[in-house]
């Protein structure tokens, strides 16, 4: 017999479903041929973001938040990371928060403030989301903050979908969602093995229904319990396939590469503040750097240089160049730092 969570979330899904075909004529026509009455998304056609774009909503933000709720707004307070990074660290000074969340590059640039002593926060939890958080950053900032330092799984279609534990692994709120990691051809993907992509049912959204829709990422489902003793179904986001780095390797054949494999071995290189690398044209990357405070550019450089080409080496990809950037890194128009950018993304 099916468990009380199990059958609550059938329930969900099964309102969910409904919902999409009551009030979205996209879905009435999606489903039409399906039966009536459906709780398990896996039995719905896949859906993604060039489908649902015309009907899709924009997500809450901390000013309707605020807008919302004005009794709780003074709880939570904004730090836009389009500003100067003297101004940006002066705001945090003057709130304390209890709490600090964001993405993880930024956190980690703030954690070398604190260790320069230009910021001075003591929040007792920080949330790393919207971007991975490697090992050494989680270390970095955990270090400067002396704070628990967490990973938050989510996206624009969904809030909610994971938050970490202490042995890095996020835990799905399967009560309101249904995470399916499949392969190219949209099968499933036992635990224990990356996904090409997953797909994501949010049963608690009436505004833009969000069922099987394909997130792009990569995933890996733990196999086993969680040393952490959490009951919920574990996760590792691996990376998005959309942002995979592929290079040519004659003839037909492609080399592809994780970003967060630079980005682990960047994070190792001392005397970097920052990095970003582009991919400019199918065998060339762009390498954007700046350095820590007294490191020397050069010796950064070298160290650099020598890293991605022991790593394009590693994967039978020694013919792609590399330059070094005159510019500095850059964020993109929302607001993210990207430390990895793939060819025409």
């Amino acid at each position: 017999m099916a468990s009380r969570a199990v059958r609550a979330r059938r329930r969900r899904a099964r309102q969910a479903v409904a919902y999409a075909r009551a009030h979205s004529p996209y879905y009435r026509e999606l489903h039409r041929a399906l039966p009536d009455d459906i709780d398990d998304p896996a039995r719905l056609p896949v859906t993604g973001k060039q489908a649902l774009m015309a009907r899709f909503s924009t997500v809450a933000t901390a000013a309707r938040f605020r807008r919302d709720h004005p009794r709780l707004g003074w709880l939570l307070r904004e730090f836009s990371i389009d500003k100067p990074l003297p101004q940006l660290v002066a705001e945090p000074n003057r709130y304390k928060p209890s709490s600090l969340a964001g993405f993880s590059s930024m956190l980690g640039l703030l954690a070398r403030e604190q260790e320069a002593g230009r910021l001075h926060i003591h929040p007792g939890m920080v949330i790393a989301d919207g971007e991975a958080l490697t090992a050494e950053n989680r270390t970095r900032i955990a270090s400067a903050f002396h704070a628990q330092v967490r990973s938050a799984y989510a996206a624009t279609e969904c809030g909610f979908l994971a938050y970490g534990c202490a042995h890095n692994w996020l835990h799905l709120d399967t009560d309101w969602v249904v995470l399916e990691p499949v392969d190219a051809d949209q099968r499933p993907v036992p635990p224990g093995q990356p996904s090409h992509t997953v797909l994501l049912s949010n049963l608690a959204n009436r505004i833009q229904p969000i069922l099987r829709y394909d997130m792009g990422d990569n995933v890996l489902m733990r196999p086993d319990a969680c040393p952490c003793g959490s009951p919920l179904p574990a996760v590792q986001v691996q990376g998005r396939a959309a942002e995979l780095l592929e290079f040519p390797a004659g003839g037909d054949r492609h080399v592809r590469i994780s970003p967060m494999a630079f980005g682990t071995l960047l994070d190792r290189v001392p005397g970097i503040a920052q990095f970003q690398v582009v991919q400019s044209a199918p065998a060339t990357l762009r390498v954007r750097l700046t350095q820590a405070d007294g490191a020397d550019p050069d010796d950064v450089w070298r160290s650099v240089r020598e890293e991605i080409s022991r790593l394009l080496a590693e994967h039978k990809a020694e013919h792609v160049a590399l330059e070094r950037a005159v510019e500095p890194p850059e964020q993109s128009a929302s607001g993210k730092f990207r430390r990895i950018i793939p060819l025409g993304r």
